[in-house]
């Protein structure tokens, strides 16, 4: 009987060691994993940086002046064609439907009914 309860707990141990190295293997692989997709957010970082940093290299106004410059074969634009702010015709009012609406409707005087229609009372 001592012996077979012997027998039993060596292989409950084996078992439990097989467990805990299945274990430590899989959170090994997390942790590489998670390392891998570190590096490659640190590279797309970089990437994201270097494109940033030959964008504003190629957006550069300067760099445009010249090129169109060079290549558009434009005159420029003379002070002259721009007016003032004094010049603009005032802005027109916004259009509201229904304040004018009720702007035509008879006024009712204060301690009368208002003798308006409305959908809830039947018209004799």
């Amino acid at each position: 009987m001592l012996r077979l309860l012997h027998c039993l707990m060596v292989m409950g141990l084996i078992a439990c060691a097989g467990y805990v190295y299945d274990i430590k293997y899989r959170a090994t692989s997390e942790a590489q994993q998670a390392q891998k997709l570190r590096n490659e957010i640190r590279a797309e970082k970089d990437r994201i940086t270097s494109a940033r940093a030959e964008w504003s290299k190629l957006a550069s106004p300067d760099r445009i002046q010249e090129l169109a410059a060079r290549h558009l074969k434009m005159k420029p634009v003379e002070a002259k064609r721009f007016g003032s702010v004094s010049t603009l015709p005032d802005r027109p009012k916004p259009a509201d439907p229904i304040g004018d609406m009720l702007q035509t409707l008879p006024q009712a005087n204060v301690g009368e009914t208002d003798q308006t229609p409305t959908g809830s009372v039947e018209q004799q």
